[in-house]
């Protein structure tokens, strides 16, 4: 049996995991999915058209917020012009992503072979949970990242750390994969 994780063959890269991480895996890519819906369009010829007449609010939730990064933070109609015209199709791209790597998902043991676009699937998914995670935990910067180590394991964030670790090795993995 083939060691778990990402890997390079002749067939393309295969994924294989074990039972607790495809679980994990499984529900976590559900509840990204989820979270990815675009804010409700009201006016019917605006959902007909797929182009909003006035923007979306800036997501609340700094973890999704975190997701669909402001390009204009300086220039308040700049960034309203971008959501208006980029979030719902951003939101999709990364729903409809999360989508095909939870349907794809292998079963515990079992090889997936990926093809370049489904890999880069699991690149933006696994990329989109870490930096939810990320934001959850407070990571702003590299000291930050490296106080996890330190971590008590009787720290009820815990749990959300060993995840978040768990999510940048196999991100890692699949990055290197693909170089």
């Amino acid at each position: 049996m083939a060691a778990d994780g990402f890997r390079r063959t002749r067939a393309g890269i295969e994924l294989r995991l074990p039972r607790w991480e495809s679980a994990l895996l499984s529900q976590l890519v559900g509840q990204i999915e989820a979270l990815l819906e675009p804010p409700p369009v009201e006016d019917p010829l605006e959902a007909l058209v797929g182009l909003r007449d006035t923007a979306p609010p800036p997501p609340e939730d700094p973890a999704i917020a975190r997701l669909l990064p402001d390009p204009y933070p300086e220039d308040p109609m700049a960034s309203g012009d971008f959501r208006r015209r980029r979030t719902d199709d951003l939101l999709a791209r990364k729903r409809d992503a999360a989508r095909r790597v939870l349907a794809a998902m292998p079963a515990p043991g079992v090889a997936l072979v990926l093809s370049e676009d489904a890999a880069q699937d699991w690149l933006t998914t696994l990329n989109d949970l870490r930096l939810f995670l990320g934001t959850r935990l407070a990571l702003t910067d590299d000291d930050s990242t490296d106080e996890l180590e330190l971590m008590d394991p009787e720290d009820p964030r815990y749990p959300l750390v060993a995840t978040y670790v768990f999510l940048t090795g196999l991100l890692d993995e699949l990055t290197r994969t693909l170089d």
